[in-house]
C-alpha cells in the first residue's frame, strides 16, 4: 500500500467531517483534484468567437460564487470547450515551475478557483474538441486516479428542440426559448438568433443561434453566459499523454464511481503510527457522495 493512502485516524476524522459538510454544497461533490499534466502544447486553431460560461453561479456578476468558470472557443476548423479556472491555474503553474526549477515545496493550485476551490467535478476537470463532426472528451480524473484518466469519442451530439416564440433578454440579445430531452434529463435553452452559431455549452447545440444560457429541469446544472468575445486567439491542445481510448460508457461509469466514493476508489486508509515511529494500516475509509451527473443514458 502507497503510503500516501494511509491517514492517521485523527486526520481522518477531521477530514471526513469537512467533506460530509461539503456535501450540502450542490453539485461539487469531491474534496480533492488533481493537476492537470498533459504533456506538450500546441496551436490547433484560432477562434473567431470565445463565450464565457458560469457553471452554478450563485450570481452572475461575481466570478468566486461559481462552481465554474467555462470557455467555449469557436474557431475555423476546430471548437473547444473547457475550464478556464483550470487552464489558467495550469498555465501559472507551468510559469511557476520555470521560475523555480529547485522548489521546496509545490503549489497545487493558482489564481481564482470558484466558491469550490479544491474539489473535483467532472465537468470542469473535463475538456471537449469538436472537429469534423466529431466530439472528443478527455476526462481527467480525481487525485490518486489519475492513471485512470481517459478519453473517447462521439458523433457530436443533436438534440431534438423545441423552439417556443418565448423570449429573454441575455448580455443584450434576445434569445428564444427551447427544450429538449437528451439522454436522460430534460433542458430548457435560450438562444440568440442573432450569433449564427449552432454551438452552446457542453454538448448542448444544434440551434439556430448560439445558446447563451442553458438548464436541466431540475436545476442541477445551470450554465450562462457571461461574455462573447469576437477577435483571434489561440485554441491551445494539449498531447493529453497516457490519456487511455476508452468508450463513453466506460468513462461515465469511472466517473460516477469516483464520484460517489472517492475514497473507496482511491484505497484510501486510516492509519496509526506506532510507538517504534511505523505506520500501521487500519481500516478503508468509505464515505458516500450524493452524485447527480447531466447524463443518465
Amino acid at each position: 500500500m502507497n503510503a500516501r493512502r494511509l491517514l492517521v485516524t485523527a486526520t481522518a476524522i477531521l477530514v471526513a467531517a469537512s467533506v460530509v459538510a461539503q456535501q450540502k454544497q450542490a453539485h461539487s461533490p469531491q474534496p480533492l483534484y488533481i493537476v492537470k499534466n498533459h504533456g506538450a502544447i500546441s496551436v490547433v486553431d484560432s477562434t473567431n468567437l470565445r463565450v464565457w460560461y458560469a457553471l452554478n453561479a450563485d450570481s452572475i456578476t461575481h466570478m468566486g460564487t461559481y462552481i465554474d468558470y467555462q470557455r467555449l472557443d469557436i474557431g475555423d476548423s476546430i471548437s473547444k470547450y473547457y475550464s478556464w479556472f483550470v487552464y489558467n491555474s495550469d498555465s501559472l503553474l507551468r510559469k511557476w515551475h520555470e521560475e523555480n526549477p529547485n522548489p521546496t515545496g509545490v503549489p497545487k493550485w493558482l489564481g481564482p478557483g470558484g466558491k469550490d476551490q479544491g474539489t473535483w467535478i467532472q465537468y470542469e476537470f473535463s475538456e471537449f474538441y469538436m472537429q469534423n463532426g466529431i466530439l472528443t472528451e478527455y476526462a481527467c480524473m480525481p487525485m490518486w486516479l489519475e492513471e485512470h484518466n481517459s478519453q473517447y469519442s462521439e458523433p457530436i451530439p443533436r438534440q431534438s428542440w423545441n423552439i417556443s416564440f418565448e423570449t429573454q433578454d441575455i448580455l443584450g440579445y434576445t434569445c428564444q426559448k427551447a427544450t429538449c430531452h437528451f439522454r436522460g434529463r430534460d433542458y430548457v435553452a435560450w438562444f440568440a438568433p442573432d450569433i449564427p452559431v449552432r454551438q452552446g455549452p457542453w454538448k448542448l447545440g444544434g440551434l439556430p443561434g448560439l445558446i447563451l444560457k442553458a438548464h436541466d429541469t431540475d436545476t442541477l446544472y445551470t450554465f450562462e453566459a457571461v461574455k462573447v468575445e469576437t477577435g483571434r486567439h489561440p485554441i491551445i491542445r494539449y498531447e493529453y499523454k497516457n490519456y487511455k481510448v476508452e468508450s463513453r460508457e466506460k468513462v461515465q461509469k469511472m466517473q460516477r464511481r469516483f464520484t460517489e466514493n472517492w475514497w473507496r476508489a482511491a484505497d484510501y486508509h486510516k492509519a496509526e503510527i506506532l510507538p517504534n515511529g511505523k505506520i500501521e494500516k487500519k481500516e478503508l475509509v468509505s464515505i458516500h457522495t450524493p452524485y447527480e451527473p447531466l447524463e443518465l443514458e
